[in-house]
């Protein structure tokens, strides 16, 4: 069955975006945790990167209608088109800014955080 190697593909596809997408931001680190941030670095670029590709394919790709279980229909052709194919890697360069969005917003709500009680501490010192 050709369904398993075409996902395979996708996800490497998607993965291989996800690449592209830590080499464009900057983001080659390996994953690591920082005053209670998690930064995923690459390797969650490229997961993420796949897993974006593999869901898209199977939302819109031609074998979105065949039925996982139950009949499927002898004429349903199961191809990968090339197309398909450039549409993984730039669904999984789109997926990273997601992932990489998100570490820059809890990266500004902590410092917001810090910033604010930093301004409540020096006007309780002004007080006193």
């Amino acid at each position: 069955m050709q369904i398993p190697l075409i996902a395979l593909l996708v996800l490497a596809c998607g993965g291989l975006g996800g690449l592209v997408n830590a080499l464009l931001a900057g983001d080659l680190h390996l994953p690591h945790r920082e005053e209670n941030i998690y930064s995923p670095g690459w390797i969650g670029n490229v997961v993420i990167g796949a897993v974006a590709a593999l869901v898209f394919w199977g939302l819109y790709g031609p074998m979105a209608k065949v039925p996982v279980i139950g009949r499927t229909a002898p004429d349903v052709p199961v191809a990968f088109t090339i197309a398909e194919l450039a549409g993984s890697i730039v669904t999984g360069i789109g997926g990273g800014p997601i992932l990489s969005s998100e570490v820059e917003k809890k990266t500004r709500e902590k410092t917001a955080n810090e910033l604010a009680t930093a301004l409540q501490q020096t006007r309780r010192a002004d007080e006193q």
